[in-house]
């Protein structure tokens, strides 16, 4: 029996795995065609095109290292896509805003990720979709339990 748990456990990991992989590589592939990478692309998301976004705020919004955020942040602005504005208040505060090319870029970003999710609703019950939802949720409690634990 416990033999069977695990390769339920397993094939839960594969099926994540797999399906994530498929969309970042459909991502990536997007990207690539506009001279880009899905994780800038992503980062231009996260900026407000309006307000801005504050430096501090964009590594929690996309879950990855304040280096790996520096990096991508000095290629953006190098290349264009952004700019940075120090605010009023305190100096060492940054506010990244986004330049007209990176406001162009953003919208064919927000493009892709809109026609994707279109076509995953254009497919998929919404009954479906609302058992996926939860099931994913469950997952991700579950994952976020483990690595309390260690």
């Amino acid at each position: 029996m416990e033999n069977k748990n695990m390769e339920k456990v397993e094939n839960v990991d594969l099926i994540l795995k797999s399906t994530w992989l498929a969309v970042s590589k459909m991502y990536s592939e997007l990207a690539h065609d506009h001279d880009a990478t899905a994780v800038q692309a992503l980062t231009l998301l996260k900026i407000d095109p309006k307000e801005g976004t504050r430096s501090t705020n964009l590594g929690p919004k996309m879950a990855i290292e304040p280096t790996s955020l520096t990096r991508i942040i000095k290629l953006l602005e190098d290349n264009g896509y952004i700019y940075k504005e120090k605010t009023s208040n305190d100096k060492r505060e940054v506010i990244i805003k986004l330049t007209e090319k990176g406001l162009n870029s953003r919208n064919l970003s927000k493009e892709a990720v809109v026609n994707f999710n279109k076509a995953v609703m254009d497919r998929i019950l919404p009954e479906k979709m609302d058992i996926f939802k939860e099931v994913m949720g469950d997952i991700l409690m579950i994952a976020n339990n483990l690595n309390n634990k260690k």
